[in-house]
């Protein structure tokens, strides 16, 4: 894994799911450490990018019990921890069905809510975004980590520390 920074974003290159999954695990520790409830992961990217991979080590940071699995036909998981984790998969749903979904009180709740496919959203004004890309390796990612609000660029810069200290 390597990273390069960025006035308010941080690239990461991860060359196996299991780097990505390191990464999130890293943000995880982070947010777990600062106690950030009411926090928001956006996460973009094409099918197969490794979003859930990231969420995956994202739930081991925060010590959020429960195998992560991608939540496509259920649209919200929710593992519980010291800081739970919920997981939002947004690729089938249209603008018309996200008010029954009460993602608004989730998000504003007493976790930690990542969601993939979030374009379809609007988001809080404090938040984390996750833009995942393929590189030319069957393996290969780039993460784009960027921050919006003050809460998540002191999130991102700690875990800009963790990432630069591998």
């Amino acid at each position: 894994m390597s990273g390069e920074t960025g006035a308010g974003f941080l690239v990461v290159h991860t060359g196996s799911p299991d780097e990505t999954r390191a990464l999130g695990t890293a943000l995880g520790r982070v947010l777990r450490a600062r106690g950030a409830r009411g926090a928001v992961v956006a996460l973009t990217g094409p099918l197969g990018a490794g979003k859930t991979c990231f969420v995956q080590g994202l739930a081991r940071g925060l010590g959020a019990g429960g195998y992560v699995r991608s939540p496509t036909f259920i649209l919200v998981h929710h593992y519980p921890g010291p800081l739970p984790l919920y997981h939002v998969d947004l690729y089938r749903i249209g603008p018309s069905d996200l008010d029954a979904l009460g993602l608004e009180e989730i998000m504003e709740g007493d976790g930690v809510t990542a969601i993939e496919w979030a374009a379809a959203l609007p988001l809080p004004a404090d938040h984390l975004s996750v833009q995942f890309a393929f590189e030319t390796d069957d393996a290969a990612r780039t993460l784009r980590i960027g921050a919006r609000g003050e809460r998540s660029r002191r999130i991102l810069d700690e875990l800009r520390s963790c990432v630069s200290s591998r």
